[in-house]
């Protein structure tokens, strides 16, 4: 190859608009899958049942505590809705970006079981007698009750798994994009160093052997021209 037909490779900026791209998806890859029917679907449905049971188990500890039920187990029954409501609220004026929201629902998903458990074992489970500081309520509203508080369990690790999901969706797509990135960036810099080696009058070739990636020296070039390899 002549030295004088040797035109320079104009740098392609396709790896750099994608680099831009992928920058963002994560919030891309969140949306996409949200943007499925069965997904908001599910994103809406799921809130509104959180939002009835959670209030349907909380009005009816509430009642109970309004009769001077004052036990640490029922207070901790309105510490559980109140987190419940202020999660639900938080959740429906802003938006989620998945990245910490599976913590907050798992924690709350956990907060359900253990209130579940609590009072099942005081209510539910007839191998133990009925410890009186919890005696003096509406025994069967308090049974409903613990039927609610697995519900509103069984809500919240749906609602947990979902955002899991979508979470790990996300980062698998954020890392994909940053190793995009990588390479377009390594590529734009192979082309910008080959356009200054020609610019510079350096020729760069695979026909002088033993160069690799290196810029040949000046007796290399000029030998290989004498052998007319050049």
């Amino acid at each position: 190859m002549a030295l004088g037909n040797s035109q320079p490779r104009e740098p392609s900026i396709e790896p750099d608009i994608q680099y831009i791209k992928t920058s963002t998806s994560f919030k891309d890859a969140v949306y996409t899958r949200r943007s499925r029917p069965l997904a908001g679907l599910f994103e809406l449905g799921i809130r509104i049942f959180q939002f009835i049971f959670a209030l349907a188990s909380g009005i009816s500890y509430a009642i109970e505590l309004s009769h001077s039920n004052t036990s640490p187990s029922f207070i901790y029954t309105q510490v559980v809705f109140g987190l419940t409501l202020l999660t639900l609220i938080i959740e429906a004026i802003t938006l989620r970006s998945f990245r910490a929201v599976f913590l907050v629902e798992s924690v709350i998903c956990i907060l359900w079981l253990a209130l579940f458990g609590v009072f099942y074992t005081i209510y539910i489970d007839q191998e133990m007698s009925l410890d009186p500081r919890y005696a003096n309520v509406e025994l069967r509203r308090m049974r409903n009750a613990v039927w609610l508080d697995l519900v509103n369990f069984v809500l919240w690790l749906a609602s947990a798994i979902f955002s899991t999901i979508m979470c790990c969706s996300g980062t698998k797509a954020a890392v994909r994009g940053k190793l995009n990135g990588m390479k377009a960036k390594r590529r734009n810099g192979k082309y910008e160093d080959a356009e200054n080696g020609m610019e510079s009058g350096v020729v760069r070739t695979d026909a002088i052997p033993g160069n690799g990636d290196r810029l040949p020296t000046y007796e290399v070039v000029m030998t290989a021209t004498r052998e007319g390899r050049l």
